[in-house]
């Protein structure tokens, strides 16, 4: 092999490291700012706390203190009079009312007297005093304050995409297996973005995108404000969103900001970035949203083509077929899972014209019909799609031929829905209970 042929592909790694360097500076200069704003955002609500809790100390004092200034001249009062007293007649009762009846307005007058004195005697206690919050610690300080977080995404060697000449060793074997937090929703996308790390989206119409490392440690989690289709990678680091609600497609950053990446008009399902160019494509379904258009069999479906930074560049017509996850095998084919008529599932290969290559409709030897959810392609052009009836993942070869079960029943995988190739040659596999399983695909070299 003449190795200097790969003198370009250093250069341009060279230069990406460089760049690389320069992002890495700006966005440690843009945490450390964002730090110091949380800092300053925490001061003044604390000092806002400080205050109220100052200002409510001194309101009750001030109630307080004039309700005891009125009972200590009340009290003066009585013991000034009390004290001139040497005998209480009719005559000299406070709060005396004089009448007719004598003997009865001397009894009244008494009572009423008793009754005041009683009164003074009885003396409230009022207490005031700070209860503070809850113990602080690290975690709950952190909760509130933030954290520092970082992930690394290691796109395919550019070494990798050029060598053809070693056919790869597929030997299929779990090297790890981890259930989501606090779902147990079917995994309907995952996009790895290195050896041991991937975005994943479980439960169906979940805002929520997760960050996992393959020991099942939750790293980064973003909300965002529509629900989850489908999610992919690009080798800038970028994550791209479709949802099933609306026309458009997101992109979250490296430092986690959501942006609009593309409006479409249709209404996007499964996506795939080219390799090569970072070019997008997506799958979907133009309908106006009536209820008759929901239903109707005239909707157009296609497949779309957006360059990298999200500009429209073409489209084709795919109706009758309904796609769901798609594939790129190279600049000429694509790959999809197809909801076609009469609820008939099955896998399409078709050229960029839009023409069918070839039909993949399952094994006759499964149990159940096929229903093929999650689709990859790996960079031979095999083509591995998760099969949900029948609980395993198929692989096929450039030509749509059946190659083997990838993964079955004895894998321990129940109703396999997504699937991801990172760049190690894993493949990631979601299921409908919440779990992820990463199996040890091939080896390239």
């Amino acid at each position: 092999m003449e190795y200097i042929k790969f003198l370009p592909i250093l250069e341009m790694c060279m230069e990406e490291t460089i760049s690389q360097k320069s992002k890495l500076c700006e966005a440690a200069r843009i945490t450390s700012s964002d730090i110091i704003n949380r800092a300053e955002i925490l001061h003044a609500v604390i000092n806002r706390v400080k205050e109220n809790l100052l200002a409510k100390t001194e309101n009750v004092l001030e109630i307080e203190i004039k309700k005891m200034e009125n009972r200590e001249k009340e009290l003066r009062t009585w013991i000034s009079w009390l004290s001139a007293q040497t005998d209480i007649s009719q005559q000299n009762l406070p709060c005396f009312k004089r009448g007719n009846n004598k003997e009865h307005n001397m009894h009244n007058g008494k009572k009423e007297l008793l009754a005041s004195l009683q009164r003074l005697c009885e003396i409230q206690h009022t207490s005031l005093y700070f209860k503070s919050g809850e113990s602080i610690t690290d975690t709950n300080i952190g909760s509130l304050f933030g954290t520092v977080q970082n992930f690394s995404i290691t796109p395919p060697s550019p070494i990798r995409k050029v060598r053809r000449d070693t056919f790869p060793t597929i030997k299929v074997h779990c090297s790890s297996r981890f259930k989501c937090k606090g779902s147990s929703g079917n995994i309907h996308a995952i996009a790895p973005i290195s050896v041991n790390e991937a975005w994943i989206c479980c439960g169906w119409g979940s805002k929520e995108i997760q960050l996992y490392h393959t020991n099942g440690e939750l790293l980064v989690s973003v909300t965002l404000d529509i629900p989850v289709d489908h999610i992919v990678s690009t080798k800038n680091g970028n994550v791209l969103i479709s949802s099933y609600n609306g026309n458009s497609i997101w992109r979250l950053d490296e430092q986690l900001n959501v942006t609009l990446f593309a409006n479409l008009s249709f209404i996007p399902r499964g996506m795939a970035v080219h390799p090569r160019t970072n070019e997008l494509y997506v799958c979907g379904v133009e309908r106006d949203g009536s209820r008759d258009d929901l239903l109707s069999l005239n909707r157009r479906h296609l497949i779309a083509r957006f360059s990298a930074d999200g500009t429209f560049i073409s489209d084709i017509t795919i109706s009758p077929h309904d796609p769901h996850r798609l594939g790129l095998m190279n600049e000429d084919k694509v790959c999809f899972s197809d909801y076609g008529k009469n609820n008939k599932r099955q896998l399409v290969v078709m050229d960029k014209m839009g023409t069918v290559l070839c039909v993949y409709e399952g094994r006759h030897e499964l149990e159940n019909p096929f229903y093929p959810l999650g689709t990859q392609v790996d960079q031979y052009e095999n083509i591995i799609v998760a099969d949900w009836n029948n609980d395993c993942v198929h692989l096929l070869d450039k030509n749509g031929e059946f190659s083997q079960f990838l993964v079955d029943q004895e894998s321990d995988i129940e109703r396999p829905c997504s699937l991801g190739l990172d760049t190690d040659g894993h493949l990631w596999v979601g299921n409908a209970t919440g779990h992820v399983h990463v199996f040890s695909y091939c080896t390239w070299l």
